[in-house]
């Protein structure tokens, strides 16, 4: 056995201070992660109702294709939140209201060649609005 200076001994395994800032360190780490998946979650969930408006827009542009007749006259247009139930719009304002948020209320107005599509609702989770805003020529 050699003799070592003033009389320290040789290290052998892992202090508790050591095991105590590896912990700190990994918990650390982990809150971090924890913080990114929240994050993550808010905002999928945000793009998967803007994308659902803007495929519901697209639908309802083929609804106005589909009768060219009635779209050119104006009548699809409405600004009630409840659409119409004869020319299948009604089921649309629901659809709307389904993917975003109850209380959305989608606007279509109609300006002599084109109709203006607007769906604006509120994002609690990330403390914004959203907002839709077509224009289809039928």
């Amino acid at each position: 056995m050699r003799n070592h200076p003033l009389g320290l001994k040789k290290q052998h395994g892992v202090s508790l201070l050591e095991v105590l800032v590896s912990v700190l360190v990994l918990g650390i780490g982990l809150l971090g992660v924890a913080a990114l998946q929240t994050s993550s979650m808010r905002n999928t969930n945000s793009s998967l109702e803007r994308t659902m408006a803007v495929i519901l827009t697209d639908s309802l542009a083929e609804l106005l294709r589909a009768n060219p007749a009635q779209a050119r006259l104006g009548n699809y247009a409405f600004s009630d939140c409840v659409g119409s139930t004869e020319l299948g719009t009604a089921n649309w304002v629901l659809d709307v209201k389904e993917a975003t948020r109850q209380e959305t209320c989608p606007e279509v107005s109609w300006d002599v060649d084109r109709y203006t599509v607007k769906i604006n609702w509120g994002d609690e989770r990330l403390g914004a609005n959203n907002e839709i805003v077509t224009q289809v020529m039928p």
